[in-house]
């Protein structure tokens, strides 16, 4: 999930980290492109993502914008439906 999020470019020397391959090399600095897993901003960049897409979306799938909104937690989706029909739509979309 977090690998799909692309950071803005002007935030990128932001996210910065130092590699090298063999001990006596200096290390090389590395400007990250995507959300990172275990920075402590990743769970709320994940989160903020998912609404604003849900928000974009909403005239073109309103009732999955509406799951996302309302039954998304961390990446986990707990819904219902009212009939099966629905719940085939949802399962498609």
């Amino acid at each position: 999930m977090f690998r799909q999020i692309l950071i803005d470019p002007s935030q990128r020397d932001l996210l910065r980290i130092l590699w090298k391959t063999k001990e006596e090399e200096e290390p090389v600095a590395y400007r990250l492109k995507t959300v990172t897993y275990g920075t402590k901003c990743a769970p709320f960049l994940a989160t903020r993502v998912l609404r604003q897409l849900a928000m974009d979306e909403a005239k073109n799938s309103p009732l999955a914008s509406e799951i996302v909104l309302l039954d998304v937690y961390l990446d986990d989706i707990v819904t219902r439906s009212q009939d099966l029909g629905t719940a085939k739509v949802l399962k498609i979309n």
